[in-house]
C-alpha cells in the first residue's frame, strides 16, 4: 500500500467542507430556480384563467346573438307569412271589387235603357 496516496483526516474534513459548501451553494441554485419556474407557471394559470374567463364571455355573446337572430328570424317568419295572407286577400278583394263594378254597370245601364 502506498501512504502517499492516503488522505489525512484534515484532508478530508476539508474535503468534506467544500462538498457541503458546493451542496449548499447548489441547494440555493435549485431552490432559486423552482421559485422562478414556480412563478412562471402562477403566471399561465393566470393567463388560462383569462382565456377561459374570455371564452366564456364570447359564448355569452354569441349565445344572446344567435337569440337574437332567432328572434329576428321568427319575425321576419311572422312578415313572409302575413304579406303571403295579406296579397291573397288583396286578390281576392280586386275579384270582388271587379265583381262589383260590373253589377253596378250592368244596374246602371239597365236604369238608362228603361
Amino acid at each position: 500500500m502506498d501512504i502517499s496516496k492516503l488522505v489525512t483526516k484534515e484532508e478530508l474534513k476539508k474535503e468534506i467542507k467544500g462538498v457541503r459548501t458546493d451542496l449548499k451553494t447548489e441547494s440555493r441554485s435549485l431552490r432559486g430556480e423552482i421559485l422562478r419556474v414556480e412563478e412562471k407557471v402562477e403566471k399561465i394559470q393566470d393567463e388560462i384563467k383569462e382565456i377561459k374567463a374570455d371564452g366564456n364571455r364570447r359564448e355569452d355573446k354569441l349565445d344572446r346573438l344567435q337569440n337574437t337572430l332567432d328572434g329576428f328570424v321568427g319575425r321576419v317568419d311572422d312578415l313572409s307569412v302575413d304579406n303571403e295572407v295579406g296579397t291573397h286577400q288583396t286578390r281576392e278583394l280586386e275579384l270582388k271589387v271587379e265583381s262589383l263594378e260590373q253589377r253596378v254597370k250592368q244596374l246602371e245601364s239597365s236604369k238608362q235603357a228603361s
